[in-house]
C-alpha cells in the first residue's frame, strides 16, 4: 500500500513557524491500529486521516503519538486548508464556503475564506463549551507546572473548560513568569495532577491589560506533547472562559480575541478566537480560525 502525506505549518503564514500537523488525504482501507502507528511515525503532535462521509462533507479522525482524540483545532484548521489547496472538495475562485466534518465530537461546520481560488483563512466551529471543576488550591498546580506557590494569582480559579477536549485554563500572574515555565512544566507530575481533574492537557495563559491579546503555553505531557506550538482546540475553550469570567468582554455580541502561542519553543503561532455572546449572556458560539501554509508532501509505503 502506498500512502501520500502532507506536512503543513498551522496558525502561520511562514514556514517552520505555527504547528506541525502530518494529514493522509485518502486513507481508505486504513485500519485504525495503521493510523495509530503512522501518527507514532509522523511523530507530530497530531496527524489527520481523512475518509469519504454520509453525514457530512468529509470525516476525519485526529490521532496524537499516543492515543485517537474526537476533535483538533490545528488539524481542523490544517486538513481543510491542504484539501481546497489540492482540489479535493469544490471551492469558489474567491467569496467563502461552509463545508462540514463528521468527527468523534459529532458534524461540525468549518468555514473557508477564499481568494483566486486559493484558501486564506479556515475557521471552525466548535462545540458549546462545557464549563467543569475549578482548582482552588493552586500551590500544588503551580509547583507541578514548574514556578513557584506565587504562580497563579488568587483571584482567578484555574478551570477545566471543554469545547470538545476537556482542558485546565491556568491563570499566569505576569507574562516574564509564564514564558520562564519548563516545556511541559514537571512532566510526569503534571500528569498525575492533570489526570485527577479529568484532563492531560494544561493550557497557562496570561491577558496583557486593557486588551484582547492573550499569550499562552499548552503543556500535554500525557499525550506525549510536552508543549504545543497552537492549540486550537484549547484557544477556543481559552476564550470561552475568558468570556464567562468577564476578562474579555464582548462588544455588539462578539468578543474578539488573538492569541499568541509557540513563541518560547521557536514557532511562533497567532490564533484568532471568536466567542459569540446571546442577549442574556450566554455564549452560543466559539470559533477558532487562522491561516496554513504547506511544507512538506511525500509517499508512505506500507
Amino acid at each position: 500500500m502506498k500512502l501520500e502525506f502532507y506536512q503543513l505549518d498551522v496558525f502561520t503564514d511562514t514556514p517552520l513557524g505555527g504547528n506541525p500537523l502530518a494529514v493522509f488525504p485518502d486513507a481508505m482501507g486504513l485500519s485504525d491500529s495503521q493510523m495509530q502507528a503512522l501518527a507514532r511515525e509522523m511523530n507530530l503532535s497530531e496527524t489527520t486521516f481523512v475518509f469519504p462521509s454520509e453525514q457530512a462533507t468529509r470525516h476525519i479522525r485526529f490521532f496524537t503519538p499516543n492515543a485517537e482524540i474526537p476533535l483538533a483545532g490545528h488539524p481542523t484548521v490544517g486538513t481543510w486548508w491542504l484539501l481546497a489547496e489540492l482540489g479535493l472538495i469544490e471551492i469558489p475562485q474567491n467569496g467563502d464556503l461552509r463545508v462540514t466534518q463528521a468527527t468523534g465530537a459529532g458534524v461540525l461546520p468549518v468555514d473557508l475564506f477564499l481568494k483566486g481560488g486559493k484558501p486564506t483563512r479556515v475557521v471552525m466551529t466548535q462545540t458549546a463549551p462545557d464549563f467543569g471543576p475549578t482548582v482552588n488550591s493552586v500551590e500544588e498546580l503551580s509547583l507541578a507546572l514548574g514556578g513557584n506557590t506565587g504562580l497563579v494569582p488568587p483571584k482567578m480559579a484555574p478551570q477545566v473548560v471543554s469545547t470538545a477536549l476537556p482542558q485546565l485554563m491556568v491563570p499566569i500572574v505576569s507574562a516574564e513568569a509564564l514564558q520562564e515555565l519548563p516545556s511541559g512544566g514537571t512532566g510526569s507530575t503534571l500528569e498525575r495532577l492533570l489526570r485527577t481533574l479529568g484532563t492531560d492537557c494544561a493550557m497557562c495563559y496570561f491577558v496583557e491589560d486593557g486588551s484582547n491579546n492573550v499569550n499562552c503555553r499548552m503543556f500535554a505531557p500525557g499525550l506525549g506533547v510536552p508543549e504545543d506550538p497552537a492549540t486550537g482546540s484549547a484557544a477556543g475553550a481559552l476564550g470561552a472562559y475568558l468570556v464567562w469570567h468577564g476578562i474579555v468582554r464582548p462588544h455588539n455580541g462578539l468578543a474578539e480575541i488573538k492569541m499568541s502561542q509557540g513563541v518560547e519553543i521557536g514557532r511562533p503561532s497567532n490564533i484568532e478566537v471568536e466567542v459569540a455572546v446571546g442577549n442574556g449572556g450566554e455564549i452560543t458560539e466559539v470559533r477558532v480560525g487562522g491561516e496554513a501554509i504547506t511544507v512538506i508532501e511525500g509517499e508512505v509505503r506500507l
